[in-house]
């Protein structure tokens, strides 16, 4: 009687199979527990910016015309302090200018805090801030003249 040879290619399917579910699931849970970060340079839920973009860059555009802003530099000793910002008007006068700060870390949203500030003639001051840690971190500036609104983005690192 001739022996019946086995054949193992129904294994390495299954097996493939197998894997191709494993794959899947530490997938699902890679991602769970990573989960994407939005990007909050304007301030606002990305579908809004998504429809709106046009009107964003155009009214940052004609804000830019008006005014000119730089980062005064931030004093900090012991991840304690506060930022400046220069803000000057190219027409001479710095009316009835809103803003509204965020200091982010840029590969998170954990340490998003909203900062208090207040104008002193051409400068803007923030409150004083506590950092939660060192490292690279993100100042948010939107300014708002009523009729346009100026997006800003200026990085530091801060150490003790």
């Amino acid at each position: 009687m001739a022996e019946k040879q086995k054949s193992f290619w129904p294994y390495g399917i299954l097996l493939a199979i197998v894997f191709c579910v494993a794959a899947c699931v530490a997938t699902i849970i890679i991602s769970l527990n990573h989960p994407v970060q939005l990007d909050s340079f304007y301030m606002d839920r990305y579908q809004n910016v998504d429809e709106n973009i046009n009107e964003i860059k155009a009214a940052q555009g004609r804000f830019e015309e008006k005014f000119s802003v730089g980062f005064g530099g931030a004093e900090f000793k012991n991840l304690q302090g506060r930022f400046e910002f220069m803000i000057a008007s190219k027409s001479g006068e710095l009316s009835n200018l809103n803003a509204k700060i965020l200091l982010t870390r840029p590969e998170t949203n954990e340490f998003n805090k909203e900062l208090g500030s207040s104008f002193e003639g051409q400068i803007l001051k923030t409150d004083e801030i506590s950092l939660p840690k060192e490292g690279r971190w993100q100042i948010l500036l939107k300014l708002n003249d009523g009729n346009d609104t100026g997006f800003y983005r200026f990085d530091f690192n801060a150490t003790r």
